[in-house]
């Protein structure tokens, strides 16, 4: 039988004194026609207490030894609410171990009003009783041999016993419905309630205060209170991995790797207890997310080196009928679950934790980190001594997103501060008036003539939005405004204002004669005749040793950083390495090769096959001829190379095509362009005007080029797409062609006519990898096409070239444009 310790008690004689209160001021009520007004008052006011507390710290021992200590004074039954069936056997055990004061009786086959005592205790669940279901509706009707539960508490009223009632996990109790708050109130009609809870939140308080109308009696006890008396390890540190680029963290298998980390600190752990001589085995818990992932847990742990035996699996589904055993059992080591023992299993020799499930929930971080921060009895006493990773539980992730739970809750818990509530309203009856009243903290008598509260539901007025568009405009599913006009695959906002719906008048700007501009530009395209464009990739696919590297890569370098949740401070870094998620990498591989046949004028599968024949010959000129003669590695090998190199694929059939891109004379430019409106006037425009289809950005990009005193720029034109008389470029693998947004002739640029072509380009990389395969696009005549983005600031926007970094395989700001970069970009 445990002994409370010293907090506790006084945790536990705090809520007697309150409940105590309660009971003696309805024992003294006279039994008048005002006798259930006066009690439902007295009770909503002194009838409640809450323990708040993190888990571990006692709170079923306080409760137990309340109820004890209550039914010992006052005649009462009590009915114990369990969160969950499975916990329930587990209540009954710690009842009868702990407080010879409490009789547990069985609510199924024990329902005998004849044989009730003070300190019976019926444990159940709300489902057992509240729910619509055969098993409440079992208990809640009579038999020949014993009555229903229901009759169970209005006779044991009427033979003058209070009702007790005992909420474990509280903030479960009044989330949804109204059943359990129906069946608090309308048939257990409790005289004293206790609720415990070790994930406190205002709003789970106040829903139960005003379903119930009870003000609950706060008694809480802090975390640090159980550290330093030696019931909870100092804190819980959470295995973080990092890589040293984003590129590599989409190739690791995470939930193999927490694992092994997980088995790696279970095993330093069992060594240095050992040395304590302790009585006990750690326990490490894993939580799967569904049976598959059962079946390679446990797999990984056999290739760990643990038994069939160690190794013990818990589901509801199938479900350990030695779960309780487990907890003591030091033969079994490992314990998988995938949610039955979140909630309220105890096993002290739990201290590592490994998670694969994706949950950012507060409860249920509260609840996991409640599986391990309790200490075994058997360190209790020497918690001050013992090696420092013995006063600490650890965290293993699979998701590093399941941190953000874990986190928070921790923030919780160390928001619960020791508080005892206060007994401060006496409730009395005036005798010469049947009008209740209460003291105040001043000992100052208040009439209360309203017992009841009311609240009002506030009313919102109703708003509406109205947009009015004029006619030329359309509107697209965004609520953007477009015009007719607008580019195709322009991403900013077309610049036109004019809703003229007639025109009246068309104006005409023809090419000005200042301007030295060629009669037609070069456009791009593949050769018309037949080239092998498999062979010249494979050519120019050049397989070093670094490519060889990682067609052999098994694991990738990750740093393992502890962050300790209830200081949030972070441990030394360790250097660790992780195993590769070999069908990620099976997935992207292929996506890799399928990705560059967007036109679909490249076979494959056939590239497949040469790329695995290329590759082959690298492994056998390197000497690796187990590895050459091995398909599967080839393959797999490829397949590595594809995910984490893709940018060498991509940059030999590029080199590939452009070997076989010729350049021809685009149809004559027009003479003039027309337009409907009159257009703003440009100084370097080809036509003098600034055309009417330029996107927002592409307006300021045209500002900025007539803004060049120094005169580097000799005329720019609009190069509009899909015009026989436009500049293209082909993107290797791509249906649609390049149309850069402007050609520009330089002074003393070193291509023909002094050209440049540039595009710009608000997104400068996207999921479909168009920005970064235009920025790679290069025209045989005029050169390499130039994207820029403009860094908009209220004062002083610039525009910035953009280019490619290979190592991360993405496009990034360079450096700012100037008008002198135009002759050398």
């Amino acid at each position: 039988m445990k002994v409370l310790k010293a907090f506790q008690e006084d945790a536990k004689n705090n809520a007697v004194d309150i409940l105590s209160s309660c009971l003696l001021d309805i024992k003294q009520l006279d039994k008048d026609s005002n006798y259930e007004k006066y009690k439902n008052f007295i009770i909503s006011q002194k009838g409640c207490v809450l323990f708040e507390a993190p888990t571990g710290i006692g709170k079923t021992l306080i409760t137990g030894k309340t109820a004890e200590d209550i039914s010992t004074k006052y005649k009462t039954i009590w009915i114990w609410l369990a969160p969950f069936k499975g916990v329930i056997e587990q209540s009954k055990k710690t009842i009868k171990a702990n407080f010879p004061g409490l009789q547990v009786r069985d609510i199924t086959n024990d329902r005998h009003v004849i044989k009730l005592k003070s300190g019976d205790v019926f444990v159940t669940t709300w489902s057992s009783l509240a729910m619509s279901n055969k098993e409440a509706r079992k208990a809640r009707q009579s038999t020949e041999t014993q009555v229903s539960f229901d009759e169970l508490i209005k006779t044991s009223k009427s033979n003058g016993f209070n009702i007790g009632v005992i909420i474990d996990e509280a903030h479960h109790s009044f989330k949804t419905g109204t059943q359990s708050s129906d069946f608090y109130k309308d048939v257990l009609n409790a005289d004293i309630t206790i609720l415990c809870t070790a994930t406190p939140k205002d709003k789970d308080i106040e829903l139960f205060e005003s379903k119930t109308s009870i003000t609950v009696n706060r008694i809480s006890i802090s975390r640090q209170q159980g550290v330093e008396t030696g019931l909870l390890k100092a804190g819980i540190k959470v295995g973080l991995f990092r890589t040293s680029n984003l590129t590599d963290s989409q190739f690791i298998d995470f939930e193999h790797t927490a694992l092994i980390q997980g088995i790696n600190t279970h095993n330093q752990l069992k060594e240095m207890l050992k040395k304590e001589n302790v009585s006990f085995t750690p326990l490490l818990l894993i939580q799967a997310t569904d049976n598959d992932n059962i079946e390679r847990i446990k797999n990984w742990a056999l290739d760990a080196g643990f038994s069939n035996e160690s190794i013990s699996v818990h589901t509801a589904d199938e479900p350990d009928p030695y779960l309780e055993t487990i907890a003591y059992d030091n033969n079994i080591e490992i314990l998988i679950f995938k949610l039955a023992v979140a909630t309220g299993f105890d096993a002290p020799r739990a201290f590592t934790l490994v998670s694969f499930r994706t949950n950012r929930d507060v409860d249920f971080g509260t609840q996991i980190i409640g599986r391990i921060m309790r200490v075994h009895q058997d360190l209790q006493g020497n918690i001050k001594t013992i090696p420092e990773q013995l006063k600490y539980g650890y965290v293993f992730l699979s998701n590093k997103d399941g941190q953000t739970g874990l986190v928070s809750a921790a923030q919780r818990i160390n928001a619960i501060k020791n508080e005892l509530a206060t007994v401060s309203n006496n409730i009395m009856v005036v005798p010469m008036t049947t009008v209740l009243s209460q003291s105040d903290a001043t000992g100052q008598t208040e009439l209360i003539f309203n017992i009841e509260k009311h609240r009002e539901a506030e009313s919102i007025p109703e708003v509406t939005n109205e947009i009015s568009y004029c006619d030329t405009q359309q509107v697209d599913l965004f609520g953007n405004i477009f015009f007719n006009t607008q580019k195709e695959d322009n991403n900013n906002t077309n610049n036109s204002s004019s809703c003229n719906t007639s025109p009246t008048t068309t104006y005409e700007y023809p090419i000005k004669e200042e301007y030295t501009v060629p009669k037609y530009f070069k456009t791009a395209r593949l050769g018309i005749n037949g080239f092998d464009i498999i062979a010249d990739a494979i050519t120019f696919f050049e397989i070093d040793d670094e490519l060889l590297t990682i067609a052999q890569k098994q694991a990738i370098q990750i740093k393992r950083e502890n962050l300790e949740i209830f200081s949030g401070k972070y441990d030394s870094t360790e250097s660790s390495y992780a195993y590769i998620l070999e069908k990620e990498i099976t997935k992207r591989g292929q996506a890799s090769l399928t990705g560059i046949n967007k036109n679909g004028s490249i076979n494959v599968k056939n590239l497949q096959l040469k790329l695995e024949s290329r590759l082959k010959k690298a492994f056998e000129d390197a000497g690796m001829i187990d590895i050459a003669n091995d398909t599967k590695k080839v393959r797999n090998g490829l397949y590595k190379i594809l995910s984490m190199k893709k940018s060498r694929l991509d940059e030999a059939i590029k080199r590939a095509m452009l070997k076989h891109i010729e350049t021809y004379e685009a149809e004559s430019l027009p003479k003039s362009i027309y337009s409907d409106i009159e257009l703003p006037y440009s100084r370097r425009n080809i036509y003098g005007v600034v055309p009417s289809d330029l996107g927002s950005w592409e307006v300021k990009f045209s500002s900025w080029l007539d803004d060049d005193e120094a005169q580097n720029i000799n005329w720019w034109h609009r190069n509009p797409s899909r015009k026989p008389y436009s500049v293209c470029i082909p993107i290797p693998g791509r249906t649609n062609n390049f149309y850069p947004d402007f050609i520009i002739s330089v002074e003393n640029r070193n291509k023909e006519n002094g050209i440049i072509l540039i595009d710009t380009k608000e997104r400068i990389n996207d999921e479909e990898g168009i920005a970064v395969s235009k920025i790679n696009a290069t025209h045989p005549a005029y050169g390499k096409a130039v994207i820029i983005y403009l860094q908009e600031d209220k004062e002083d926007s610039k525009w910035y070239t953009v280019r490619y970094i290979e190592s991360k395989e993405k496009n990034e700001l360079d450096q700012i444009l100037r008008y002198d970069l135009l002759a050398v970009l």
